[in-house]
């Protein structure tokens, strides 16, 4: 038999499962459970695009605003646990990137916990209130919190781990960040990347001098960045029919953001569900240029099929372009 015959399938034995199509667009994770790690590493896809913090600093926490606990000495044991919440993340999918997303708790969500009511103001709306990179400006040793289990990882030995500002809304806030990762030791670790959250519409206007800052890309949210950018609150009833990924503004914003970012050498991402949902939106990012896609682990296989999809039509489409001779 040559040697080059498919191999043959055994009588009521299943066929061999089609291989993940390849992309060039990466195809990245959502994740935020710990446990589900090992199993998540084992998916077809290209490193963990978001970590969310919020479920292992509640777990860190033990349910305890870290206020309360750096006032009562015990910062230690949420480092402890954060970094071994890392740790487990950064290991199952190595050598991978995994790119961690610190706290970004709004007020409202920091009320709930024990002593949350001594130390969080009670804001109209914690939306576009006290949280993300601001409340890191202001309270520094709640960074310190994150920072610290982010460089014992990569200290282990696992220089796959990045981190991500949340909800940055203006160069100083960056800036100032910036340089507690930097009194952190964090930039100056092998292979560690900063990246920004790209959520409020300002991002687009500063993107070059957030690229002086030395950031390695962004991450477009586009939940927040849609209802910042129409004005329409996703949770209310009343404006559902107006919040819209889709939306002419939002795809005109990314149609100017994603090509702009990759002009100052910023890699791009996006960690909204559209993607895996739309093929016309997946095909709107691919054109755009984005670099990747990140989605929940039920929609990976969907994504992944969409993007291949959208990138044969535009090489199909190129290739027509330059057979026609135009």
């Amino acid at each position: 038999e040559p040697a080059s015959a498919p191999p043959r399938t055994a009588p009521g034995a299943s066929p061999p499962a089609a291989a993940p199509p390849v992309t060039g667009t990466r195809v990245l994770l959502n994740l935020s459970e710990p446990s589900r790690a090992r199993a998540a590493a084992a998916l077809p896809v290209d490193g963990v695009g978001l970590l969310r913090a919020e479920l292992m600093v509640l777990e860190a926490l033990d349910g305890t605003h870290p206020r309360r606990l750096i006032d009562e000495g015990r910062g230690g044991e949420v480092t402890d646990r954060l970094a071994a919440a890392l740790t487990t993340f950064a290991s199952a999918f190595a050598p991978r990137p995994v790119t961690y997303r610190t706290i970004d708790f709004r007020t409202n969500e920091f009320r709930g916990l024990a002593g949350g009511e001594e130390h969080e103001p009670v804001e109209a709306n914690p939306m576009i209130g006290y949280r993300g990179a601001l409340r890191y400006v202001r309270e520094p040793d709640l960074l310190a919190l994150e920072l610290d289990p982010i460089a014992r990882v990569h200290d282990a030995g696992h220089h796959n781990l990045h981190a991500m500002l949340p909800f940055v809304r203006t160069e100083r806030e960056l800036a100032a960040c910036r340089e507690l990762f930097a009194t952190a030791g964090l930039l100056d670790r092998p292979g560690f990347e900063l990246w920004v959250m790209a959520e409020v519409p300002s991002v687009l206007f500063a993107l070059d001098r957030y690229a002086a800052l030395g950031i390695a890309g962004i991450s477009i949210g586009s939940n927040d960045l849609t209802q910042l950018l129409l004005g329409a609150d996703r949770d209310s009833e009343l404006l559902a029919g107006t919040f819209d990924e889709r939306d002419p503004a939002v795809v005109a914003y990314l149609r100017e953001l994603i090509p702009r970012a990759r002009a100052l050498g910023l890699r791009t991402s996006i960690c909204g569900q559209a993607p895996s949902v739309h093929p016309e939106y997946a095909e709107l990012l691919v054109e755009a240029g984005i670099d990747a896609v990140s989605v929940t682990a039920d929609a990976v296989d969907r994504t992944r099929a969409l993007v291949a999809a959208a990138e044969r039509r535009l090489l199909l489409a190129s290739a027509r372009e330059r057979a026609s001779g135009r």
